[in-house]
Order: structure tokens, then C-alpha cells, then sequence
């Protein structure tokens, strides 16, 4: 196993192997699509980032889950340094794609602010509920042991990733146009990008029931969330027609998500042990919210191609 910084995205990643192993049915995913208008350049449709946008605008709840658990970390000193350098990063770069989805940032590939009523209106209502959040984070930050902190942050991430939701169902409507991405790129896009966001939520809510905050609803929605975890990953690795998923289109994207299903059978053994009631030492909580960053990194690698080959292939 080895771990390396990645401070483009934003946390330390962690390569690890393990067999195939469950298999969890059914999944309902569905985008609303919205009608609009594509920008347009000397008479051709011009792309102003729409693939980007409907990354970046999905990685947002990925970045308030990841909050939520490296501050809970932070305050319980599970792998300190890490914690404390994951907060401070995620807590900037949600708010670097937040206003580059208002005015742009060409660095981030997002060209031209935007104009669109109702987009606008659900950046306003997720910055609305981001601040309070933001604040608490940065007050954790100060003072790392204290878990009132981490309980407001806990309470406070729901309205986040409920608003985060609706940004991203209105930026895939909007730019899920067939002249600059087609709509099931837009789908798998969306899915894996998802992806990312499970994997800290687990995280978060393992270092939760491990603190004795919120434990009860902590632990349902980790079952919960494993659950999905593992339907949308079998799905985004075999296709599921019946919501107008495709298979992988890329070699890249299936060793990508192979990679993926590795480390989550690594780490799935070691949550059904702790769910059945076993406990987790400091150090193995520390390899737990690591193993979740790697795996976020994985799956960001993979949303990375899929937003690639949505280009190549227009």
C-alpha cells in the first residue's frame, strides 16, 4: 500500500487490492432534463465547460461530506495531520467551484458566468445553507477537540447535500445538450461522480458511530449508503439499460472502476465487522478514512475520463 498527496483534488490517496466480492441489487437513478439554450460562436454551438459543470457541481456534496468527516477525525485525533490538512483544502475548494460555477474559471474549465434563472437561483439556496456550514468547519479547525463542532457539522451537511442535489439535477438538465454532451454521458457523469460523495459518507458516518455522535442515524445511513455504494458500482461496471446506463466506453474507465472494486472489497470486510458491533482502534479508523480518500481519488480519476470521452466522442 503506499498514499501520496494530491492537493489538485484536494486529499491523499491509497492504492489497494482485494477480490470481487458482493453483489447488491437495484437502483433508481433518474436526471431531470431542463430546456436550454446552448451558447453559441460564429454560428456553432460553443461547449462553455457543460461536462465540467456537471463535475465540478457534483463533487460539492462529495466536499461536504468529506468535511464532515475529516472534522470529526480532527476532533477525535484519528490521523491529525491528514484531518486537518483535508478540512482546510475541501473547505477552499468548495468555495473555488462554487464561484466558478457563478462567473467562470477558466483554470476549472467553466467559460462565461452563468445566466440561467433557475441555476442561479439553487447556487443561492446551496450557498445559503454552505456559509453556516463553512463557518463550523472553521471553527473545528480552531479547536480540534471539541465534537459540539462535529455534531452541528453532522446535522448541517443534510440541507447541504439536499441542495447540492438539486444544483446538480439543474446543471445536468441544462447542459446535457446533444450538440456538446449527449445525456447519457451526462447520467454516467453524474452516477460516478455520486460515487465519490458515498465513499466520504461512509467515511463520516464511521467516525461518527465510532464518537458516540449521532450514532443511531450514523449507522443506519452508513448500511444505507454501503448498500448504494455497491448498486451503483455494479451498475457503472456492467450497465443498467433500464435508466439508460451504458457500460464502460473506454478500457481506461473499466480498469478505473476495477481498480475501484478492489479497494471497496478491502474495505467492506472491515465494516461489516465494525457494524456487527466489533471496535476500531485509532489506528484502523485512521486507515479507514484514508482508504476512503484513496477511493474518492479513484472514482475522481474515473469521472475525470468519463468527462474526456464525452468530449471525444461528439
Amino acid at each position: 500500500m503506499f498514499i501520496r498527496k494530491n492537493f489538485e483534488n484536494g486529499m491523499p490517496q491509497r492504492a489497494v487490492r482485494g477480490p470481487i466480492g458482493q453483489t447488491v441489487t437495484g437502483m433508481v437513478a433518474a436526471v431531470a432534463i431542463a430546456a436550454a439554450s446552448p451558447a453559441m460562436a460564429n454560428g456553432f454551438t460553443e461547449d462553455v465547460g457543460s461536462s465540467e459543470r456537471v463535475n465540478l457541481s457534483g463533487q460539492l456534496g462529495t466536499l461536504s461530506e468529506r468535511i464532515t468527516a475529516a472534522a470529526c477525525n480532527l476532533s477525535a485525533g484519528v490521523a491529525i495531520v491528514e484531518a486537518q490538512a483535508v478540512l482546510k483544502i475541501s473547505t477552499n475548494r468548495f468555495t473555488r467551484i462554487n464561484k466558478a460555477l457563478l462567473v467562470g474559471n477558466r483554470g476549472l474549465g467553466i467559460l462565461g458566468e452563468e445566466k440561467r434563472p433557475r441555476t442561479l437561483q439553487a447556487i443561492e439556496e446551496l450557498n445559503a445553507k454552505w456559509e453556516p456550514l463553512q463557518e463550523m468547519a472553521n471553527a473545528t479547525q480552531a479547536s480540534a477537540n471539541d465534537s459540539t463542532y462535529v455534531e452541528s457539522l453532522a446535522d448541517q451537511s443534510n440541507p447541504v447535500q439536499d441542495e447540492a442535489k438539486i444544483l446538480v439535477s439543474e446543471i445536468t438538465g441544462q447542459y446535457a445538450d446533444p450538440a456538446i454532451m449527449q445525456h447519457a454521458d451526462a447520467l454516467l457523469i453524474e452516477i460516478a461522480g455520486r460515487q465519490r460523495m458515498l465513499a466520504n459518507r461512509m467515511s463520516k458516518n464511521v467516525c461518527l458511530v465510532a464518537s458516540d455522535i449521532n450514532d443511531t442515524a450514523a449507522m443506519t445511513e452508513l448500511q444505507d449508503t454501503m448498500a448504494l455504494f455497491q448498486t451503483s458500482l455494479n451498475a457503472l461496471q456492467n450497465g443498467l439499460p433500464s435508466v439508460g446506463l451504458r457500460p464502460p466506453p473506454t478500457e481506461g474507465i473499466a480498469n478505473g472502476l476495477t481498480k475501484v472494486a478492489e479497494e471497496w472489497e478491502e474495505i467492506l470486510p472491515i465494516l461489516d465487522t465494525f457494524i456487527a458491533g466489533g471496535e476500531l482502534t485509532k489506528d484502523a479508523r485512521a486507515e479507514l478514512f484514508l482508504a476512503f480518500l484513496g477511493m474518492e481519488g479513484r472514482m475522481n480519476n474515473v469521472v475525470t475520463n468519463y468527462q474526456k470521452n464525452s468530449k471525444q466522442r461528439l
